[in-house]
């Protein structure tokens, strides 16, 4: 390595040994997260699936972006251990060696090979937020993305190979094979000529932002599939238990609208998890201002409509079963129900020919036959009892019910509406007694005058066909002579 000269001061020899230290614990970090990373169990997922979608463009992107960090990791562990060598050389390091020693540690002298940024490939592949939030730390920084490998990816991603053939005495996994061209952290790289040339520290830095670029995505995509394929699953285990229901109840595609729903329902769960599986990513909602790797939550919207929908059908389906179990004491209410209809209006028809005969010039109006409709629909919902038909018979009954609670209230104001002449007339009779009975408490019953009035609205309201308008004036002209009589004895 030529060197062009200390950056600064030249480093003493405690500064040196601190650097040197300090570089070694962070190339140890950087292994133990690197190693984390590739043998994490999203990462072999995503490796192994069938990718399509928003995840099959990041995960490109992040595996160009994994060859790099380890040919950073490679170059990092070359040029750190040529800075050891030449610490190494003396115990007590010459200023030649001190100035060297600041270059190695302190200047650009470290050049990488390929493009400063695989991100620039494809720009919109990656989380900009998540740069630099995610620095590689000790081994645990990544156990915490760690998780199982999901059986919703395919049994056969969780066993691919990850562990190549790596550097000799490097201690890491290498990981390239022809497969996936990314290079072994063992593997020795000759930096072109054209390679961007870093400082170690910032070395280290593009080695975080890089990482932290690939966490997003393996931990985003782990979550995704963590959280939705099992509960995709428990909701399609439902619908087969609610599916099994309908079918025995007769709800069926074609014939009733909950079976089209479950129908739907099937699809659109089918086609949810296919789409989870091959596209994790198109399911992931970053959290906003978040700039840590795997910051946000899985989109479940999709799922919990169709969740809601599988709810609505089943509480249907419900009040289906419901039915079967009360129908009989429905229909016997229903029978009661028409019956008491029926013999109301038969009153009613009873009532009219008694007021056409005792009451004259009277408007009575028509009573109505009996229901005969609702008869004929009664006997149609025996019949779906007996047939167990139930999807049909559930909404019957309930429009039976109403329109026969509806039958009898007509009814009932038939007969007020026919009887309301007699009420009349009744009322009139006792208006006449209750004063007859008042003149008599005065001893003032045998006037002549109240007598013949008494006499003369009696004969109407007594005689058939009662004239009920003449009967009321001959009533009110009794009152007024009561009063007129009371008030000349001074008893008003």
């Amino acid at each position: 390595m030529a060197v062009t000269g200390p950056p600064g001061p030249v480093m003493d020899q405690d500064e040196v040994d601190r650097a040197l230290a300090r570089l070694g614990a962070e190339h140890k970090a950087v292994e133990d997260s690197l190693l984390a990373l590739q043998d994490h169990a999203g990462r072999r997922l995503l490796e192994g699936a069938e990718l399509t979608g928003t995840t099959a463009e990041r995960w490109a992107t992040t595996e160009r972006t994994i060859a790099l960090l380890w040919t950073y990791f490679d170059v990092y562990t070359d040029a750190l251990r040529a800075a050891r060598e030449v610490r190494a050389r003396h115990r007590w390091p010459g200023p030649g060696e001190l100035a060297e020693l600041t270059e190695r540690l302190r200047g650009e002298s470290v050049a990488v090979p390929g493009p400063a940024d695989p991100g620039a490939v494809d720009p919109g592949a990656v989380d900009p937020g998540a740069a630099g939030a995610g620095a590689v730390g000790a081994g645990a920084a990544l156990e915490g993305g760690a998780v199982g490998v999901r059986a919703a990816a395919g049994a056969g991603a969780a066993e691919s190979d990850v562990a190549g053939s790596g550097g000799a005495g490097s201690g890491v996994p290498g990981n390239g094979g022809a497969g996936n061209g990314v290079a072994g952290p063992g593997a020795p790289v000759e930096p072109p000529p054209s390679g961007e040339r870093f400082t170690l520290d910032r070395l280290v830095a593009r080695i975080n932002e890089l990482y932290a670029r690939s966490l997003d995505v393996v931990v985003s995509a782990d979550a995704v599939w963590s959280a939705l394929p099992a509960r995709i699953d428990l909701l399609a285990a439902e619908l087969h238990r609610t599916r099994s229901l309908a079918r025995s109840v007769g709800v069926r595609p074609g014939e009733h609208p909950a079976g089209d729903d479950l129908e739907a329902i099937t699809r659109e769960l089918a086609a949810l998890r296919a789409q989870v599986v091959s596209d994790p990513l198109a399911f992931w909602r970053p959290a906003p201002r978040s700039s840590a790797p795997g910051g946000g939550r899985p989109d479940t919207d999709r799922y919990d409509r169709a969740a809601r929908a599988l709810e609505d059908v089943r509480r249907e389906i419900e009040a289906v079963l419901q039915v079967r179990q009360d129908s009989e004491s429905r229909l016997l209410r229903l029978r009661d129900l028409l019956s008491r209809a029926d013999r109301t209006l038969a009153e009613a028809r009873t009532a009219r020919t008694e007021v056409l005969a005792k009451i004259a010039a009277s408007e009575v109006p028509a009573v109505s036959g009996p229901p005969t409709a609702l008869h004929e629909r009664l006997a149609a919902a025996a019949e779906y009892r007996r047939h167990a038909q139930w999807h049909r018979l559930s909404p019957l009954l309930d429009a039976l019910e109403q329109e026969a609670e509806e039958e009898l209230l007509r009814a009932r104001e038939s007969l007020t509406a026919v009887t309301a002449p007699l009420a009349v007339r009744a009322e009139l009779r006792g208006r006449l007694d209750a004063y007859r009975a008042r003149m008599a408490r005065y001893g003032l019953a045998d006037d002549p005058v109240l007598a013949e009035r008494y006499d003369a609205a009696r004969r109407l309201l007594w005689s058939a066909p009662c004239d009920l308008r003449a009967a009321e004036q001959a009533v009110l002209r009794y009152q007024r002579a009561a009063g007129e009589v009371l008030t000349a004895g001074g008893q008003g």
